[in-house]
C-alpha cells in the first residue's frame, strides 16, 4: 500500500469513527480520552494494524492515535527527490524534527517517526479536534 492509498482510506476511517462518537454525545475532552491508544485498542480494535498486537508506534506511556500521523509528514508516492547514488525519497519531515530518522527498502528511503510525539500528546490533539482529519494533514501530499 503506497502513502496515498493509506492516506485517503484513513481519512474515511477517522471521520466515520469520529461522526459515531459525536453522534453518541462523545465530543472535546471526551473525545481526546476515547483516543488514547488503550481505549481505542479495546474498542476500535480495526481502526489502527498495530492494534491486534497491541504494539504502539511510539514507544510513550501517553499515546493519543486521534490524528494517527503528523501534519509535518509530506510524501509524493512517485518521489520527492532521487539522491545522488539513485535512492528514491518518498516522504520527510516538513520541521526537519531532530527525532526522524530514515530507512532505506529497496532503493527507497522513508521516514520514520517513530521517536518523536507530536501529533500524539494530549494538547496537539485538543488544538485539532475541531478540524477534519484530511484539513489538518492536508499539506501532506507533495507534489
Amino acid at each position: 500500500m503506497g502513502y496515498k492509498s493509506w492516506f485517503e482510506a484513513h481519512a474515511h476511517k477517522h471521520e466515520a469513527l469520529v461522526a459515531k462518537l459525536k453522534t453518541q454525545g462523545i465530543e472535546g475532552e471526551a473525545l481526546v480520552a476515547y483516543f488514547i491508544f488503550e481505549n481505542m485498542v479495546k474498542r476500535e480494535p480495526d481502526f489502527c494494524l498495530l492494534y491486534a498486537s497491541g504494539k504502539k508506534c511510539h514507544d510513550r506511556a501517553y499515546l493519543n492515535c486521534f490524528l494517527c500521523a503528523c501534519p509535518h509528514f509530506r510524501f509524493n508516492d512517485e518521489g520527492l527527490h532521487v539522491r545522488e547514488n539513485g535512492v528514491v525519497v518518498k516522504s520527510r519531515c516538513a520541521v526537519h524534527s531532530r527525532f526522524a530518522k530514515v530507512f532505506c527498502y529497496e532503493g527507497v528511503e522513508h521516514l520514520d517517526c517513530s521517536e518523536c510525539v507530536v501529533p500524539h500528546s494530549k494538547a496537539f490533539v485538543r488544538e485539532q479536534l475541531d478540524k477534519a482529519w484530511k484539513e489538518v494533514m492536508k499539506a501532506c501530499e507533495e507534489d
